[in-house]
């Protein structure tokens, strides 16, 4: 599944990347600059995606569009599959061409997935422009740390870093996990994932955590949570190891569904840990009985955890839209306000790719609406702070705040 996948990417980069012919880095972009998004507007992740457009037009709409000299444009794009809902590498790669062959561009917001990043990072990289996640935790992105073949350099083509993401990334996820189960005194852990290559990898960091913080490690497998369907077998080897505990790396598939309904009936004292895709309803809704022993790890904190400043957004967010929004917008907002905050810095070179590069990656100890942070050189944030999720009723509930540092 991961070769498959990755060829795939790799065909579709390399087609786009031969059709972008001369476009490189801008040295003058002139008066007027434009920043794209691209994010999953349709499918299971499109009302968070809404949420990190509307905290993005409201960052910019506060500035009225214009930094110094500049008018800052905006324009919203779509990275999936409108009928699945699923990372569509041709459409992930168009939305990166559109704002690499545009002269005017002078940031690229996105994408939200990992799979999605893969895809655009080495286009927007190619074109010299700066490129900011709110999301996108793969580690491989920024780090060789348990990543691929070629990672993370074969993100930079021009051998510059030029992308930061603003959440946590799986290393401070997979911490957070750890953290939780010594708490709970969990003494022998079974860690599986399903075949997604960006999921893999933290079932990985998982485990390794796990034993140096002396929890023994019964097995790690991946699994075909995609298409199967029936995972009676695997739950009942797992109950019969010893397992008091299971941590699972994947996407909110019917599968994974099926896979936690398994593990409950096999072992119900048994605690089931989910990483952060799946601390959503699509998830939690059909899991039944086995919510009870559910605990998922979450980089979106309550609202009321983010600093005095946040709470003033989320207050404008309402004004401006209609709804209070979850923490979702909060990244959006400071994604967008972190690239202003650049051009500003940048000056009269705010029109210069980079200069603005230069000038975000140069900012330190941003005192943001979430929370005071920097960009590392390799684009990693230095946010630590994770949440745990326990399930109640079908929906996933803030639990605690798991600081890693």
């Amino acid at each position: 599944m991961r070769a498959r996948w990755l060829c795939l990417a790799a065909a579709t980069l390399v087609a786009l990347l031969a059709g972008c012919g001369t476009v490189g880095i801008s040295s003058d972009a002139g008066t007027q600059l434009t920043i794209y998004s691209s994010l999953p507007l349709h499918g299971p992740s499109a009302a968070v995606a809404e949420q990190i457009v509307g905290g993005e037009k409201l960052a910019l709409a506060q500035v009225h569009g214009q930094v110094g000299r500049f008018k800052v444009y905006y324009y919203s794009l779509n990275d999936v599959n409108p009928t699945t809902g699923e990372v569509d590498p041709g459409l992930t790669a168009q939305d990166a061409k559109v704002a690499a062959q545009d002269p005017s561009t002078i940031a690229y917001l996105g994408d939200y997935n990992s799979g999605a990043t893969a895809i655009s990072l080495p286009l927007i990289n190619a074109a010299g422009i700066l490129q900011v996640s709110p999301a996108s935790p793969y580690v491989g992105l920024v780090s060789s740390l348990d990543a691929g073949q070629d990672e993370p350099e074969r993100f930079y083509p021009t051998g510059k870093r030029t992308f930061a993401r603003l959440e946590p990334d799986d290393v401070v996820e997979a911490a957070a996990q750890v953290q939780e189960m010594r708490r709970r005194s969990i003494k022998r852990l079974y860690v599986l994932s399903d075949e997604d290559p960006f999921q893999v990898p933290l079932s990985e960091l998982v485990a390794s955590d796990a034993r140096n913080a002396g929890i023994e490690v019964l097995g790690r497998e991946s699994l075909n949570t995609k298409t199967g369907l029936e995972f009676t077998g695997e739950a009942e080897k797992i109950a019969s190891s010893g397992a008091r505990a299971v941590f699972f790396s994947g996407s909110p598939s019917a599968g994974a569904v099926a896979l936690w309904r398994a593990l409950y009936a096999s072992q119900r004292g048994m605690r089931l840990f989910g990483s952060s895709a799946l601390a959503n309803r699509s998830f939690t809704s059909q899991i039944g009985p086995a919510e009870q022993n559910t605990l998922l790890s979450t980089p979106i904190l309550p609202t009321s955890k983010y600093p005095a400043s946040a709470q003033r957004v989320l207050a404008d967010y309402e004004r401006q839209f209609g709804t209070r929004p979850e923490a979702y917008a909060l990244y959006g907002y400071e994604a967008m306000n972190s690239v202003l905050a650049a051009l500003r810095a940048a000056g009269r070179h705010a029109n210069n790719r980079q200069a603005v590069i230069d000038a975000f990656f140069a900012a330190h100890q941003r005192d943001s609406v979430i929370g005071s942070y920097s960009i590392q050189p390799d684009g990693q944030s230095t946010l630590t702070r994770y949440a745990m999720n326990r399930v109640v009723g079908g929906e996933p509930v803030f639990y605690r705040v798991l600081d890693v540092r």
